[in-house]
């Protein structure tokens, strides 16, 4: 059961990650032009946004494990339920995450690459 429901927060987490690397690459198409116009390779514009897609899934996914943790804590100081939360745990989750940031930031990463340096610039601030 938790499976199916970690399952659908990740399906919904990437969809949300996805949405805001697409609104980044709207916002940042002038200076994806710029940095084109620059000598920048498709590849590095990829690499900018997929690590900037996993690290902010990442980012959640710690969130999401300090909140775990101090829940956790919460309990087992409150009733007698023996609650832990084990080191692989908190290294499978974060991974995950950062895992599922990089997979839905490829679109917009791939989108962001093939931007025309030329059309990127003439896109006003």
């Amino acid at each position: 059961m938790a499976v199916g429901i970690v399952s659908v927060f990740m399906l919904v987490g990437g969809i949300v990650i996805m949405n805001i690397m697409l609104a980044v690459v709207t916002e940042r198409t002038h200076e994806i032009g710029i940095r084109k116009s620059l000598g920048a390779r498709r590849r590095d514009i990829l690499n900018q946004f997929l690590v900037e897609s996993s690290c902010l899934a990442a980012a959640g996914g710690l969130a999401g494990v300090l909140i775990a943790w101090t829940l956790a804590v919460l309990v087992r100081n409150v009733t007698s339920v023996p609650m832990a939360l084990p080191w692989s745990s908190v290294f499978l989750g974060v991974g995950l995450s950062g895992v599922v940031g990089l997979f839905f930031g490829i679109y917009p990463a791939r989108r962001a690459a093939r931007l025309d340096p030329i059309e990127a610039l003439r896109v006003e601030k």
